[in-house]
């Protein structure tokens, strides 16, 4: 179990985006005891489990934060919520047909249809809207 963990540590360590939990992981191991310059027969008898819960606990409060971002994100912009809408700034806008009423008849000759256009459109949405609705007041 020991080099399970060792190992993983060490994986982690080479990753560059994960410059920050290297950091925790090295404060951990730290606080917990951990001697660096002791021999690896040593080194490997230390207890890595304190080492390890106090870098999940660090990494825990990191996604959680993550989280409350995202569901803030989310809660001002719920046309990310649904696929393909994104880019709609409309999105829970009410639409507005260009036509007051339509009708369809059949009669001997055939069908005829008819639309009856409105004389005046309002604008539609703001098209330039930003995709981050937190900033509007």
């Amino acid at each position: 179990m020991k080099r399970v963990i060792l190992a993983t540590i060490l994986g982690l360590s080479a990753s560059t985006a994960l410059a920050d939990v290297n950091q925790v992981t090295k404060y951990c191991l730290d606080s917990n005891g951990y001697d660096r310059s002791a021999p690896i027969e040593e080194r490997m008898k230390f207890d890595f489990s304190k080492a390890s819960a106090c870098q999940l606990d660090y990494l825990a409060d990191k996604r959680a934060n993550e989280l409350a971002e995202l569901r803030d994100f989310l809660k001002h912009n719920p046309r990310y919520r649904v696929p393909g809408q994104s880019l709609n700034k409309c999105w829970g806008k009410p639409r507005e047909m260009p036509f007051e009423k339509s009708s369809i008849s059949v009669g001997p000759n055939g069908m005829h249809a008819a639309v009856w256009y409105k004389d005046k459109l309002p604008a539609g949405c703001y098209e330039n809207a930003p995709w981050d609705n937190r900033d509007l007041k």
